[in-house]
């Protein structure tokens, strides 16, 4: 007990006794590898850790940290005014590249601001940083944008990455919430149909007139980790129905 006592009452010290402590020893690669660490779990944790220690404070701004940083904690579409510091620390976050932030201002710039352009430029970068609801909207967009096999080749790859991932159901549950909470002011439309390309001697789609049955909705939307399969129909007539039933949310 005399050992517990008299090492506590070290820590105490000061620098000028000649003790430092061990967080004070840390290089700042290391103390910004930590809160980074501490950030993308919890913006709460984040916030308390910074406050504790003026080490932790003075490179809690740093861009790694808030590229890395959770905002679970603040609403996607807030119904009321934003007070400045927050306003501004989600600035800078989305300025430092997170992810999550990108993903959010593109639905919003795409779907509410009718800022197509840009919507799909923020949803993209999110998509390449791997953010799963970002990868699920943009191969959805691209799959509606027609034109172009280059749209429809890389839009099917991003949504079976999702498909693989096993968060398909977690996708479509968290983006139904996003376009439900906001403004929508540029909805989304099918310009084709993907099944031109239907294996139709092994499909059981339309082209094949055979046993299949279309999908009507999403009953296993509110699954948390869902690997959708559907032996009756191929790829193509998948992503065909996913689209539509994407889109159906907005008429």
């Amino acid at each position: 007990m005399s050992y517990i006592l008299s090492s506590s009452k070290k820590f105490k010290k000061t620098k000028r006794d000649g003790y430092i402590s061990t967080v004070q020893s840390l290089p700042d690669d290391l103390l910004i590898d930590i809160l980074s660490r501490v950030g993308s779990i919890s913006f709460t944790d984040f916030f308390n850790a910074k406050l504790s220690c003026r080490d932790f404070l003075k490179v809690s701004e740093e861009k790694f940290i808030l590229k890395n940083i959770s905002v679970e904690k603040f609403h996607a579409v807030p119904w009321w005014e934003v007070k400045d510091e927050i306003s501004s620390f989600l600035k800078a976050c989305e300025e430092s590249g997170n992810p999550e932030l990108l993903y959010r201002q593109g639905m919003m710039e795409f779907f509410s601001l009718k800022k197509v352009e840009s919507g799909e430029e923020y949803l993209k970068k999110a998509m390449e940083m791997e953010h799963m609801e970002a990868s699920y909207v943009y191969g959805i967009i691209l799959l509606c944008k027609g034109g172009e096999y280059s749209n429809k080749d890389q839009g099917i790859k991003l949504l079976n990455a999702v498909k693989k991932s096993r968060k398909l159901g977690e996708c479509r549950k968290r983006t139904r919430a996003f376009i439900l909470s906001m403004w929508v002011n540029n909805p989304i439309a099918k310009s084709q149909e993907l099944i031109t390309s239907c294996h139709a001697e092994t499909c059981g789609g339309r082209n094949n007139g055979g046993g299949g049955r279309r999908r009507r909705g999403w009953p296993w939307i509110y699954e948390r980790d869902e690997d959708v399969t559907d032996e009756n129909f191929c790829e193509a007539c998948i992503w065909d129905d996913e689209v539509s039933l994407f889109c159906k949310q907005f008429s």
